[in-house]
Protein backbone atom coordinates (compact mmCIF):
# COMPACT_ATOMS: atom_id res chain seq x y z
CA UNK A 1 0.00 0.00 0.00
CA UNK A 2 0.96 3.45 -0.99
CA UNK A 3 1.51 5.63 2.40
CA UNK A 4 0.38 8.97 0.64
CA UNK A 5 0.49 12.40 1.91
CA UNK A 6 -1.39 15.49 1.96
CA UNK A 7 -0.28 18.80 -0.63
CA UNK A 8 1.53 21.05 2.05
CA UNK A 9 4.32 22.44 3.86
CA UNK A 10 5.18 18.91 5.91
CA UNK A 11 5.45 16.84 2.69
CA UNK A 12 8.17 19.47 1.17
CA UNK A 13 9.75 19.39 4.42
CA UNK A 14 9.98 15.45 4.73
CA UNK A 15 11.42 15.65 0.64
CA UNK A 16 14.42 18.37 2.17
CA UNK A 17 15.14 16.43 5.42
CA UNK A 18 15.09 12.72 3.21
CA UNK A 19 16.89 13.94 0.26
CA UNK A 20 13.65 12.56 -1.05
CA UNK A 21 12.05 13.53 -4.74
CA UNK A 22 8.05 14.23 -4.68
CA UNK A 23 5.58 12.01 -6.77
CA UNK A 24 2.74 13.94 -7.26
CA UNK A 25 -0.47 12.28 -8.02
CA UNK A 26 -3.23 14.63 -9.23
CA UNK A 27 -6.71 13.04 -10.20
CA UNK A 28 -10.24 13.71 -9.47
CA UNK A 29 -12.99 11.32 -8.07
CA UNK A 30 -14.97 11.06 -12.02
CA UNK A 31 -11.87 10.36 -13.65
CA UNK A 32 -12.24 7.09 -15.80
CA UNK A 33 -7.91 6.62 -16.26
CA UNK A 34 -7.38 7.78 -12.62
CA UNK A 35 -9.49 4.82 -11.52
CA UNK A 36 -7.52 2.29 -13.91
CA UNK A 37 -4.41 3.57 -12.97
CA UNK A 38 -5.10 3.04 -8.63
CA UNK A 39 -6.30 -0.49 -9.75
CA UNK A 40 -3.60 -1.33 -12.41
CA UNK A 41 -0.69 0.67 -12.07
CA UNK A 42 0.08 1.45 -8.28
CA UNK A 43 -0.73 -1.81 -6.62
CA UNK A 44 1.94 -3.52 -9.10
CA UNK A 45 4.47 -4.46 -6.29
CA UNK A 46 8.06 -2.86 -8.13
CA UNK A 47 5.98 0.12 -8.43
CA UNK A 48 4.41 0.28 -4.77
CA UNK A 49 7.77 -0.42 -3.57
CA UNK A 50 9.78 2.11 -5.47
CA UNK A 51 7.76 4.66 -4.16
CA UNK A 52 7.21 4.03 -0.65
CA UNK A 53 11.32 3.89 -0.45
CA UNK A 54 12.78 6.64 -2.95
CA UNK A 55 9.72 8.85 -2.87
CA UNK A 56 7.60 11.44 -0.79
CA UNK A 57 4.04 10.16 -2.55
CA UNK A 58 1.61 13.39 -2.11
CA UNK A 59 -1.87 12.83 -3.76
CA UNK A 60 -4.12 15.72 -4.55
CA UNK A 61 -7.58 15.82 -5.70
CA UNK A 62 -8.01 18.65 -8.76
CA UNK A 63 -11.29 19.50 -7.62
CA UNK A 64 -9.99 20.28 -3.81
CA UNK A 65 -6.98 22.29 -5.05
CA UNK A 66 -7.51 23.60 -8.37
CA UNK A 67 -4.98 26.44 -7.73
CA UNK A 68 -2.16 22.69 -7.55
CA UNK A 69 -3.39 21.68 -10.75
CA UNK A 70 -3.31 24.47 -12.86
CA UNK A 71 0.54 24.97 -11.93
CA UNK A 72 1.30 21.36 -11.83
CA UNK A 73 -1.23 19.50 -15.00
CA UNK A 74 0.59 17.77 -17.23
CA UNK A 75 -2.74 17.62 -20.20
CA UNK A 76 -4.70 16.06 -18.38
CA UNK A 77 -5.94 13.32 -15.37
CA UNK A 78 -4.31 11.65 -13.82
CA UNK A 79 -1.12 13.77 -13.89
CA UNK A 80 1.90 11.93 -12.32
CA UNK A 81 4.72 14.60 -11.78
CA UNK A 82 8.47 14.02 -10.34
CA UNK A 83 9.53 17.19 -8.28
CA UNK A 84 12.29 18.24 -6.22
CA UNK A 85 12.20 19.67 -2.79
CA UNK A 86 11.12 23.41 -4.08
CA UNK A 87 8.46 22.13 -5.85
CA UNK A 88 10.20 22.44 -9.33
CA UNK A 89 9.23 19.79 -11.91
CA UNK A 90 11.64 16.79 -12.94
CA UNK A 91 9.60 15.08 -15.40
CA UNK A 92 5.85 14.43 -15.85
CA UNK A 93 3.51 12.43 -17.40
CA UNK A 94 -0.04 11.46 -17.55
CA UNK A 95 -1.68 8.27 -17.36
CA UNK A 96 1.31 5.67 -17.01
CA UNK A 97 0.50 1.85 -17.17
CA UNK A 98 2.48 -0.29 -14.54
CA UNK A 99 5.34 -1.30 -16.13
CA UNK A 100 5.89 2.38 -17.80
CA UNK A 101 5.46 3.70 -14.49
CA UNK A 102 7.82 1.46 -12.90
CA UNK A 103 10.79 1.97 -15.42
CA UNK A 104 10.55 5.74 -15.11
CA UNK A 105 10.47 5.97 -11.50
CA UNK A 106 13.47 4.25 -11.38
CA UNK A 107 15.16 6.08 -13.44
CA UNK A 108 14.77 9.19 -11.58
CA UNK A 109 14.95 7.61 -7.99
CA UNK A 110 18.88 6.41 -8.50
CA UNK A 111 20.49 6.64 -4.61
CA UNK A 112 22.84 9.42 -5.12
CA UNK A 113 21.20 10.83 -8.02
CA UNK A 114 20.71 14.72 -8.30
CA UNK A 115 18.87 16.94 -10.78
CA UNK A 116 19.97 20.51 -11.73
CA UNK A 117 16.90 22.33 -13.65
CA UNK A 118 16.64 26.07 -13.99
CA UNK A 119 14.19 27.12 -11.25
CA UNK A 120 10.94 28.07 -11.92
CA UNK A 121 10.25 32.39 -12.37
CA UNK A 122 7.24 34.30 -11.01
CA UNK A 123 4.42 35.40 -13.08
CA UNK A 124 5.68 38.50 -15.66
CA UNK A 125 3.89 41.70 -15.27
CA UNK A 126 0.44 41.86 -16.94
CA UNK A 127 0.71 41.94 -20.64
CA UNK A 128 -1.26 44.34 -22.23
CA UNK A 129 -4.40 43.25 -23.03
CA UNK A 130 -6.00 42.59 -26.72
CA UNK A 131 -8.89 44.28 -27.74
CA UNK A 132 -12.49 43.13 -27.89
CA UNK A 133 -12.54 42.87 -31.54
CA UNK A 134 -9.03 40.72 -31.63
CA UNK A 135 -10.76 38.32 -29.48
CA UNK A 136 -13.97 38.59 -31.15
CA UNK A 137 -11.27 37.86 -34.24
CA UNK A 138 -10.28 34.33 -32.43
CA UNK A 139 -13.81 33.30 -31.45
CA UNK A 140 -14.81 33.42 -35.06
CA UNK A 141 -11.82 31.38 -36.45
CA UNK A 142 -12.03 29.11 -33.72
CA UNK A 143 -15.72 28.60 -34.64
CA UNK A 144 -16.80 25.01 -35.80
CA UNK A 145 -19.13 25.96 -39.09
CA UNK A 146 -20.10 22.32 -39.76
CA UNK A 147 -20.96 21.03 -36.24
CA UNK A 148 -20.94 24.19 -33.92
CA UNK A 149 -18.68 25.00 -30.98
CA UNK A 150 -15.38 26.10 -30.71
CA UNK A 151 -12.06 24.46 -31.09
CA UNK A 152 -11.15 21.17 -32.96
CA UNK A 153 -11.78 17.57 -32.56
CA UNK A 154 -12.52 17.22 -28.69
CA UNK A 155 -15.40 19.67 -28.27
CA UNK A 156 -16.14 21.80 -24.82
CA UNK A 157 -18.82 23.77 -24.08
CA UNK A 158 -17.04 26.85 -24.13
CA UNK A 159 -20.11 28.26 -21.93
CA UNK A 160 -18.38 31.77 -21.13
CA UNK A 161 -17.92 32.20 -25.16
CA UNK A 162 -21.56 31.36 -25.78
CA UNK A 163 -22.72 33.94 -23.01
CA UNK A 164 -20.76 36.49 -24.42
CA UNK A 165 -22.33 35.59 -27.57
CA UNK A 166 -25.65 35.91 -26.08
CA UNK A 167 -24.83 38.98 -24.67
CA UNK A 168 -24.01 40.47 -28.11
CA UNK A 169 -27.06 39.20 -29.92
CA UNK A 170 -29.34 41.15 -27.19
CA UNK A 171 -27.24 44.23 -28.29
CA UNK A 172 -27.83 43.64 -31.63
CA UNK A 173 -24.51 42.28 -32.95
CA UNK A 174 -24.79 39.66 -35.82
CA UNK A 175 -22.97 36.59 -34.88
CA UNK A 176 -23.30 34.91 -37.94
CA UNK A 177 -25.50 32.31 -35.79
CA UNK A 178 -22.67 30.54 -33.89
CA UNK A 179 -24.37 31.06 -30.93
CA UNK A 180 -27.54 29.04 -32.35
CA UNK A 181 -25.10 26.20 -33.98
CA UNK A 182 -23.15 25.94 -30.92
CA UNK A 183 -26.56 25.66 -28.62
CA UNK A 184 -28.49 22.96 -31.26
CA UNK A 185 -25.53 20.82 -31.65
CA UNK A 186 -24.97 20.61 -27.89
CA UNK A 187 -28.38 19.84 -26.96
CA UNK A 188 -29.09 17.84 -29.78
CA UNK A 189 -25.69 16.05 -29.82
CA UNK A 190 -24.18 13.25 -27.18
CA UNK A 191 -23.17 15.77 -24.92
CA UNK A 192 -26.71 15.32 -23.90
CA UNK A 193 -28.19 12.62 -21.57
CA UNK A 194 -31.14 12.00 -23.43
CA UNK A 195 -32.21 9.26 -20.68
CA UNK A 196 -31.23 10.56 -17.73
CA UNK A 197 -30.84 14.29 -18.51
CA UNK A 198 -27.44 16.52 -17.62
CA UNK A 199 -24.65 17.46 -19.76
CA UNK A 200 -21.92 15.52 -20.09
CA UNK A 201 -18.50 16.81 -19.69
CA UNK A 202 -17.14 17.13 -23.32
CA UNK A 203 -17.57 15.20 -26.46
CA UNK A 204 -14.46 13.34 -27.80
CA UNK A 205 -15.60 13.83 -31.22
CA UNK A 206 -16.10 17.49 -32.60
CA UNK A 207 -19.57 16.48 -33.83
CA UNK A 208 -21.06 16.01 -30.48
CA UNK A 209 -21.78 12.59 -30.84
CA UNK A 210 -19.67 10.76 -28.05
CA UNK A 211 -19.14 12.12 -24.85
CA UNK A 212 -16.82 11.41 -22.09
CA UNK A 213 -19.55 9.89 -19.79
CA UNK A 214 -18.86 12.29 -16.20
CA UNK A 215 -21.48 14.62 -14.89
CA UNK A 216 -20.14 18.10 -13.00
CA UNK A 217 -22.32 20.34 -10.64
CA UNK A 218 -20.11 23.17 -12.11
CA UNK A 219 -20.24 22.33 -15.63
CA UNK A 220 -24.15 21.61 -15.51
CA UNK A 221 -24.81 25.15 -13.11
CA UNK A 222 -23.23 26.94 -15.91
CA UNK A 223 -25.46 25.18 -18.52
CA UNK A 224 -28.67 25.58 -16.68
CA UNK A 225 -27.95 29.74 -16.39
CA UNK A 226 -27.06 29.54 -20.34
CA UNK A 227 -29.63 27.71 -21.83
CA UNK A 228 -32.55 29.48 -19.64
CA UNK A 229 -31.26 33.24 -20.32
CA UNK A 230 -31.16 31.84 -24.64
CA UNK A 231 -34.74 30.05 -24.28
CA UNK A 232 -35.91 33.61 -22.40
CA UNK A 233 -34.18 35.74 -25.22
CA UNK A 234 -35.54 33.51 -27.99
CA UNK A 235 -38.53 32.32 -26.45
CA UNK A 236 -40.61 32.52 -30.08
CA UNK A 237 -37.52 30.97 -32.16
CA UNK A 238 -37.98 26.68 -32.86
CA UNK A 239 -34.94 26.03 -30.59
CA UNK A 240 -36.16 27.82 -26.95
CA UNK A 241 -38.47 25.38 -26.52
CA UNK A 242 -36.11 22.60 -26.86
CA UNK A 243 -33.41 25.08 -25.01
CA UNK A 244 -35.80 25.60 -21.89
CA UNK A 245 -36.27 21.76 -21.42
CA UNK A 246 -32.39 21.28 -21.83
CA UNK A 247 -32.19 23.57 -18.86
CA UNK A 248 -35.15 22.09 -16.77
CA UNK A 249 -33.80 18.82 -17.59
CA UNK A 250 -30.22 19.36 -15.87
CA UNK A 251 -32.06 20.98 -12.87
CA UNK A 252 -34.03 17.77 -12.53
CA UNK A 253 -30.84 15.75 -12.98
CA UNK A 254 -28.73 17.95 -10.56
CA UNK A 255 -31.89 17.64 -7.91
CA UNK A 256 -32.39 14.03 -7.87
CA UNK A 257 -28.56 13.05 -8.19
CA UNK A 258 -26.36 15.14 -6.50
CA UNK A 259 -28.31 16.40 -4.27
CA UNK A 260 -27.14 15.77 -0.52
CA UNK A 261 -30.23 16.50 1.94
CA UNK A 262 -28.38 16.13 4.99
CA UNK A 263 -25.86 19.11 4.12
CA UNK A 264 -28.77 21.13 2.47
CA UNK A 265 -26.23 21.51 -1.42
CA UNK A 266 -25.49 19.26 -4.19
CA UNK A 267 -22.37 17.27 -4.21
CA UNK A 268 -19.78 17.69 -7.01
CA UNK A 269 -20.11 15.16 -9.44
CA UNK A 270 -21.10 11.84 -11.12
CA UNK A 271 -18.72 9.52 -12.59
CA UNK A 272 -17.82 8.31 -16.05
CA UNK A 273 -19.31 4.72 -16.71
CA UNK A 274 -19.22 4.14 -20.53
CA UNK A 275 -20.49 0.61 -20.33
CA UNK A 276 -23.62 1.96 -17.82
CA UNK A 277 -24.42 4.93 -20.54
CA UNK A 278 -24.64 2.72 -23.22
CA UNK A 279 -27.05 0.58 -22.30
CA UNK A 280 -30.43 0.88 -22.15
CA UNK A 281 -32.50 2.67 -19.20
CA UNK A 282 -34.19 -0.20 -18.85
CA UNK A 283 -31.40 -2.27 -18.19
CA UNK A 284 -28.83 0.41 -16.25
CA UNK A 285 -28.04 -1.33 -12.74
CA UNK A 286 -25.66 0.17 -10.41
CA UNK A 287 -25.59 4.40 -11.01
CA UNK A 288 -22.07 5.77 -11.82
CA UNK A 289 -20.77 7.11 -8.42
CA UNK A 290 -21.66 10.23 -6.71
CA UNK A 291 -18.92 12.53 -5.18
CA UNK A 292 -20.51 13.93 -1.92
CA UNK A 293 -18.42 16.63 -1.56
CA UNK A 294 -20.20 20.23 -1.43
CA UNK A 295 -17.98 22.42 -3.05
CA UNK A 296 -18.56 26.09 -2.17
CA UNK A 297 -18.25 27.67 -5.69
CA UNK A 298 -19.86 25.26 -8.18
CA UNK A 299 -22.71 25.59 -4.99
CA UNK A 300 -22.39 29.25 -5.68
CA UNK A 301 -22.88 28.39 -8.88
CA UNK A 302 -26.14 26.63 -8.68
CA UNK A 303 -27.83 29.18 -6.51
CA UNK A 304 -27.52 31.68 -9.06
CA UNK A 305 -28.68 29.19 -11.94
CA UNK A 306 -31.91 28.34 -9.79
CA UNK A 307 -32.81 31.84 -8.58
CA UNK A 308 -32.79 32.73 -12.42
CA UNK A 309 -34.32 29.49 -13.48
CA UNK A 310 -37.12 30.39 -10.29
CA UNK A 311 -38.00 33.83 -11.53
CA UNK A 312 -38.23 32.85 -15.55
CA UNK A 313 -40.16 29.68 -14.91
CA UNK A 314 -42.15 30.85 -12.27
CA UNK A 315 -40.83 27.97 -9.63
CA UNK A 316 -40.90 29.12 -6.34
CA UNK A 317 -39.80 25.99 -5.24
CA UNK A 318 -36.38 26.58 -7.12
CA UNK A 319 -35.71 29.99 -5.02
CA UNK A 320 -36.23 27.84 -1.99
CA UNK A 321 -34.02 25.50 -2.41
CA UNK A 322 -31.16 28.30 -3.78
CA UNK A 323 -31.72 29.70 -0.32
CA UNK A 324 -31.24 26.33 1.76
CA UNK A 325 -28.57 26.32 0.01
CA UNK A 326 -26.92 30.06 -0.07
CA UNK A 327 -27.61 29.55 4.11
CA UNK A 328 -25.51 26.32 4.06
CA UNK A 329 -22.63 28.71 2.19
CA UNK A 330 -22.80 30.82 4.81
CA UNK A 331 -21.53 28.48 7.04
CA UNK A 332 -18.39 28.10 5.04
CA UNK A 333 -17.32 31.58 5.67
CA UNK A 334 -15.31 32.72 8.52
CA UNK A 335 -16.01 36.08 10.48
CA UNK A 336 -13.19 38.27 8.30
CA UNK A 337 -14.99 37.01 5.06
CA UNK A 338 -12.95 33.61 3.84
CA UNK A 339 -14.93 30.69 2.17
CA UNK A 340 -13.93 27.28 2.74
CA UNK A 341 -13.79 25.51 -0.70
CA UNK A 342 -14.75 21.85 1.05
CA UNK A 343 -14.59 20.36 4.63
CA UNK A 344 -11.39 19.48 5.25
CA UNK A 345 -9.82 21.73 2.66
CA UNK A 346 -8.31 24.96 1.15
CA UNK A 347 -9.97 28.20 2.24
CA UNK A 348 -9.56 31.83 0.35
CA UNK A 349 -9.18 30.64 -3.34
CA UNK A 350 -10.55 33.46 -5.34
CA UNK A 351 -13.02 31.45 -7.81
CA UNK A 352 -15.09 30.54 -4.00
CA UNK A 353 -15.10 34.14 -3.23
CA UNK A 354 -16.22 35.65 -6.45
CA UNK A 355 -18.31 32.42 -7.18
CA UNK A 356 -20.77 31.94 -3.65
CA UNK A 357 -21.00 35.70 -3.63
CA UNK A 358 -22.45 35.64 -7.15
CA UNK A 359 -25.26 33.43 -5.82
CA UNK A 360 -25.60 35.55 -2.34
CA UNK A 361 -26.33 38.34 -4.94
CA UNK A 362 -28.74 36.73 -6.54
CA UNK A 363 -30.42 35.34 -3.72
CA UNK A 364 -30.90 39.50 -2.43
CA UNK A 365 -31.87 40.62 -6.29
CA UNK A 366 -34.74 38.23 -5.58
CA UNK A 367 -35.75 38.09 -1.68
CA UNK A 368 -34.78 41.88 -0.94
CA UNK A 369 -33.16 40.37 2.17
CA UNK A 370 -30.15 42.59 2.46
CA UNK A 371 -28.23 39.86 4.38
CA UNK A 372 -26.88 38.55 1.51
CA UNK A 373 -25.78 41.37 -0.17
CA UNK A 374 -23.95 42.03 3.17
CA UNK A 375 -22.46 37.95 3.21
CA UNK A 376 -21.57 38.81 -0.92
CA UNK A 377 -20.04 42.67 0.46
CA UNK A 378 -17.93 40.42 3.34
CA UNK A 379 -16.44 37.53 0.56
CA UNK A 380 -15.55 40.28 -1.70
CA UNK A 381 -13.81 42.21 0.80
CA UNK A 382 -12.09 39.76 1.70
CA UNK A 383 -10.64 39.04 -1.66
CA UNK A 384 -10.19 42.81 -2.03
CA UNK A 385 -7.88 42.87 1.09
CA UNK A 386 -5.59 39.74 0.75
CA UNK A 387 -5.62 38.51 -3.43
CA UNK A 388 -5.71 41.73 -5.49
CA UNK A 389 -2.26 42.15 -6.31
CA UNK A 390 -0.75 45.85 -5.89
CA UNK A 391 -0.77 46.41 -9.50
CA UNK A 392 -3.82 44.96 -10.26
CA UNK A 393 -6.20 42.14 -10.72
CA UNK A 394 -6.36 38.90 -8.45
CA UNK A 395 -4.26 35.96 -7.61
CA UNK A 396 -5.66 32.91 -7.57
CA UNK A 397 -5.19 32.04 -3.64
CA UNK A 398 -3.12 32.72 -0.80
CA UNK A 399 0.12 30.61 -1.98
CA UNK A 400 2.00 28.17 -0.43
CA UNK A 401 4.48 25.58 -0.78
CA UNK A 402 6.01 24.56 -4.20
CA UNK A 403 4.65 26.53 -7.00
CA UNK A 404 2.57 27.98 -5.08
CA UNK A 405 4.84 30.40 -4.16
CA UNK A 406 4.52 32.11 -8.05
CA UNK A 407 1.27 33.47 -7.34
CA UNK A 408 -0.92 33.76 -10.45
CA UNK A 409 -3.79 36.20 -11.69
CA UNK A 410 -5.65 33.36 -14.03
CA UNK A 411 -7.58 34.81 -16.19
CA UNK A 412 -10.93 32.79 -15.45
CA UNK A 413 -10.93 33.72 -11.59
CA UNK A 414 -10.48 37.56 -12.20
CA UNK A 415 -13.12 37.65 -15.11
CA UNK A 416 -15.35 35.56 -12.26
CA UNK A 417 -14.30 37.82 -10.02
CA UNK A 418 -15.21 41.16 -11.69
CA UNK A 419 -18.18 40.31 -12.70
CA UNK A 420 -19.58 39.60 -9.03
CA UNK A 421 -17.55 42.76 -8.12
CA UNK A 422 -19.60 44.49 -11.36
CA UNK A 423 -22.80 43.40 -9.86
CA UNK A 424 -22.00 44.21 -6.01
CA UNK A 425 -21.07 47.78 -7.91
CA UNK A 426 -24.42 48.22 -9.94
CA UNK A 427 -27.02 47.36 -7.38
CA UNK A 428 -25.34 49.39 -4.55
CA UNK A 429 -24.42 52.54 -6.36
CA UNK A 430 -21.01 52.35 -4.72
CA UNK A 431 -18.42 52.91 -7.73
CA UNK A 432 -15.29 51.78 -5.43
CA UNK A 433 -16.57 48.13 -6.68
CA UNK A 434 -16.65 48.82 -9.95
CA UNK A 435 -13.42 49.97 -9.81
CA UNK A 436 -12.17 47.36 -8.27
CA UNK A 437 -14.32 44.85 -11.49
CA UNK A 438 -12.43 46.74 -13.97
CA UNK A 439 -8.94 46.13 -12.40
CA UNK A 440 -10.06 41.96 -12.27
CA UNK A 441 -11.53 43.01 -15.94
CA UNK A 442 -7.71 44.27 -17.32
CA UNK A 443 -5.96 41.58 -15.38
CA UNK A 444 -7.77 38.79 -17.02
CA UNK A 445 -7.99 40.54 -20.78
CA UNK A 446 -4.42 40.71 -20.04
CA UNK A 447 -3.84 37.13 -20.15
CA UNK A 448 -5.83 37.13 -23.77
CA UNK A 449 -2.97 36.20 -25.28
CA UNK A 450 -1.98 32.85 -23.79
CA UNK A 451 -6.24 32.04 -23.73
CA UNK A 452 -7.31 32.60 -27.23
CA UNK A 453 -10.81 32.38 -27.98
CA UNK A 454 -11.40 30.95 -24.27
CA UNK A 455 -10.70 34.66 -23.24
CA UNK A 456 -14.41 35.71 -24.32
CA UNK A 457 -15.36 35.81 -20.72
CA UNK A 458 -13.42 38.58 -19.95
CA UNK A 459 -14.12 40.25 -22.78
CA UNK A 460 -17.99 39.63 -21.93
CA UNK A 461 -17.04 41.64 -18.44
CA UNK A 462 -15.06 44.26 -19.90
CA UNK A 463 -17.89 45.28 -22.49
CA UNK A 464 -20.65 45.04 -19.36
CA UNK A 465 -18.46 47.57 -17.47
CA UNK A 466 -18.25 49.90 -20.26
CA UNK A 467 -22.21 50.40 -20.78
CA UNK A 468 -24.54 51.90 -18.21
CA UNK A 469 -25.69 49.42 -15.55
CA UNK A 470 -29.55 49.68 -15.20
CA UNK A 471 -30.69 48.84 -11.87
CA UNK A 472 -34.44 48.32 -11.45
CA UNK A 473 -35.99 48.22 -8.08
CA UNK A 474 -39.30 46.39 -7.35
CA UNK A 475 -41.14 45.72 -4.77
CA UNK A 476 -40.68 42.40 -3.25
CA UNK A 477 -42.38 39.60 -4.37
CA UNK A 478 -44.07 41.67 -6.84
CA UNK A 479 -45.12 39.49 -10.13
CA UNK A 480 -43.13 42.43 -11.59
CA UNK A 481 -40.12 41.23 -10.37
CA UNK A 482 -39.98 37.45 -11.16
CA UNK A 483 -40.16 39.12 -15.13
CA UNK A 484 -37.73 41.94 -14.68
CA UNK A 485 -35.50 38.92 -13.22
CA UNK A 486 -36.18 36.59 -16.06
CA UNK A 487 -34.97 38.65 -18.55
CA UNK A 488 -31.52 38.12 -20.40
CA UNK A 489 -29.95 41.50 -20.67
CA UNK A 490 -26.44 40.81 -19.21
CA UNK A 491 -26.30 44.64 -18.33
CA UNK A 492 -30.24 45.06 -16.57
CA UNK A 493 -30.35 43.79 -12.88
CA UNK A 494 -33.63 43.81 -10.84
CA UNK A 495 -33.44 44.16 -7.14
CA UNK A 496 -36.32 43.19 -4.60
CA UNK A 497 -37.02 46.13 -2.38
CA UNK A 498 -38.61 45.64 1.30
CA UNK A 499 -41.22 47.68 2.11
CA UNK A 500 -39.30 50.76 4.17
CA UNK A 501 -37.04 50.96 1.09
CA UNK A 502 -39.60 50.70 -1.61
CA UNK A 503 -41.80 53.78 0.74
CA UNK A 504 -38.36 55.49 0.99
CA UNK A 505 -38.21 55.64 -2.64
CA UNK A 506 -41.80 56.60 -3.16
CA UNK A 507 -42.50 53.47 -4.51
CA UNK A 508 -45.82 52.12 -4.87
CA UNK A 509 -46.62 47.99 -4.90
CA UNK A 510 -47.05 46.79 -8.46
CA UNK A 511 -44.69 49.26 -9.94
CA UNK A 512 -41.14 49.37 -10.72
CA UNK A 513 -38.28 52.29 -11.01
CA UNK A 514 -35.06 51.96 -13.43
CA UNK A 515 -32.32 53.60 -12.71
CA UNK A 516 -28.64 54.11 -14.32
CA UNK A 517 -25.50 55.14 -11.57
CA UNK A 518 -26.67 59.06 -12.53
CA UNK A 519 -30.93 59.00 -12.98
CA UNK A 520 -33.95 57.25 -12.95
CA UNK A 521 -36.93 56.72 -14.97
CA UNK A 522 -40.43 57.66 -13.89
CA UNK A 523 -41.93 54.74 -11.88
CA UNK A 524 -44.78 52.61 -13.55
CA UNK A 525 -46.54 49.34 -13.35
CA UNK A 526 -46.60 48.77 -17.14
CA UNK A 527 -44.03 46.13 -17.96
CA UNK A 528 -43.84 47.58 -21.62
CA UNK A 529 -42.97 50.77 -19.85
CA UNK A 530 -40.40 49.73 -17.59
CA UNK A 531 -38.74 48.14 -20.40
CA UNK A 532 -39.01 51.12 -22.63
CA UNK A 533 -37.31 53.32 -19.81
CA UNK A 534 -34.85 50.68 -19.62
CA UNK A 535 -34.09 51.09 -23.35
CA UNK A 536 -34.16 54.98 -22.68
CA UNK A 537 -31.35 54.61 -20.05
CA UNK A 538 -29.22 52.32 -22.07
CA UNK A 539 -29.02 54.86 -24.69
Amino acid sequence: MILWEEWGEAAFARSRAENKPILLHIGATWCHWCHVMDEGSYPHPIVTGLINERFVPVRVDTDQRPEVNERYNMGGWPTIAVLDAEGEVLVGRTYVPAQELAMLLASVSEPGQRWSIAPSTPEPAPEPAPGLDVVWQRVGKAYDRYHGGFGDFQKFPHVGVCEWLLDSRLLGVDDGGMLQKTLDGMAGGGLWDTEEGAFFRYSTQDDWSIPHYEKMLEDNARMIRLYRRAATAFAGAPSGAVWRARAEGAVRWAVATLWQDAAGAFGGSQDADEAYYAAPLAERRDPPRVDPTIYAGWNGLMVSALVGAAAAWGRPGLAGLARTVGEGLLGRMDADGRILRAPGGVSGLLVDQAEVAEGWLHLWQHTGDTRWRDAATLALTWAREHLVAPDGGAFDGPGGPGLLRHRRRPLQGNATYAEACWRLGALTGKREWLTTARAASDAALSEGEAWGFMAANAAAIAERLDRPAIVVKVWRGDTLLHALLADAHAGVLALALDAPEADRLGLQPGHAMACSLTACARPSGDLAEVRRSIQGLLG
